[in-house]
């Protein structure tokens, strides 16, 4: 079972001066290869504490540099914010310069903010992802990219350096999949599906589900195992964990606007436009106590039991690992990803794919 690390970059209410908080979070991801993580994966995001993130593939690049065995993976690369051919570009040479530990991720955005100061329509968003989406996986495995879409009309022109291997092996290509109308495209492309913890999970089942209906349609053979990232707190301290994953809720939900009108009419985010009458209905106490429980914090049997919980539900599933936000303290983080790298990850690495050892 492949188990990742993800930095998220979350300066939660500008608690830290970006130095001091680039510092300390560059610290955090400096443990995830020593304590025996298999990918690290980095976010975009853009102009916001909310996550301080712009360049991913940058960031890994520097990574690369410091490490020796841990894939580096950017979960996602945010296609529409993108010329198609930059991203197979960075894609490729990150490849190169990591020895072959690249990991292509990609997704789509939501916040509404981004898109503007990006000087781009919302609306757009979908066409151009899953535009883009095709151009770049052909062209990380051929080396040359070409395209005659409405957003990206691109002559043949060869990428170079190019590819230094594949990127259609297990689990070197993800996408951020958590709307229906993106499920289709990650099979398609034969990307991993990425799910981060929102909701119960018998309420996403289905959209995997469909994954794997289409990756087995497209490809022939049992799609990945979905990954899973959680907020992750790993400790006797129930108070704080709580706190800190409640915090994030709702830190995520002013940075995009998740209960705004402009969800609720849009035609390329359908599966958010409920999140305002939710609000309405269950209320905010409700609505926090669901994300939160939807993540995986605790003792390190409790997160175990979480997990085993979660498999029962939707089968096989890759874990992984959120340790910074909403204000945590480097020891706090520290100490969180240690006890889960000593006393979460054997168990996890016993589990089978396709063995019910959750049972």
């Amino acid at each position: 079972m492949p188990i990742g690390f993800l930095s998220f970059w979350n300066n939660y209410r500008n608690e830290m001066n970006d130095t001091e908080f680039f510092k300390q979070e560059h610290a955090v991801n400096l443990l995830a290869e020593p304590l025996g993580f298999d990918t690290f994966f980095c976010v975009e995001h853009h102009f916001n504490a909310y996550s301080m993130s712009p360049d991913n593939f940058q960031y890994l690049s520097y990574l690369a540099g410091l490490t020796d065995r841990i894939g580096l993976a950017t979960m996602g690369a945010i296609l529409p914010w993108h010329d198609p051919i930059r991203v197979a570009e960075k894609a490729i040479l990150l490849d190169h310069i990591s020895d072959g530990r690249a990991v292509l991720g990609m997704a789509r955005g939501l916040a509404k903010r981004e898109y503007h100061a990006f000087r781009q329509d919302l609306e757009e968003s979908r066409e151009r992802f899953d535009e883009a989406a095709d151009m770049i996986c052909e062209a990380v495995e051929s080396g040359v990219m070409e395209g005659n879409g409405k957003y990206y009309p691109q002559p043949r022109t060869e990428i170079r350096p190019g590819p230094r291997g594949s990127f259609a092996g297990p689990n070197r290509k993800y996408m951020v999949a958590m709307s229906p109308d993106t499920v289709p495209v990650c099979a398609r492309v034969g990307a991993t599906q990425g799910m981060f913890a929102y909701k119960p999970w018998p309420d996403v089942l289905p959209d995997i589900e469909e994954h794997r209906r289409l990756y087995r349609q497209h490809h022939g053979v049992d799609a990945p195992p979905v990954a899973t990232a959680d907020l992750t707190f790993c400790g006797v301290d129930e108070e704080r964990a709580r706190e800190l994953v409640g915090r994030y809720f709702w830190s995520f939900a002013e940075h995009y606007e998740i209960f705004g009108d402009h969800l609720a009419n849009s035609k390329s985010y359908e599966a958010y436009s409920g999140m305002g009458a939710a609000q309405q209905e269950f209320g905010d106490d409700a609505l926090t106590e669901a994300f939160i429980e939807s993540n995986v914090w605790g003792t390190p049997q409790q997160i175990l039991e979480k997990y085993e919980e979660r498999r029962r539900v939707i089968g096989d599933f890759q874990p992984i690992a959120i340790f910074s936000y909403s204000g945590t303290t480097y020891e706090e983080a520290k100490d969180s990803a240690t006890l889960f790298a000593q006393e979460v990850m054997p168990e996890l690495r016993s589990w089978r794919m396709g063995e019910d050892d959750a049972d």
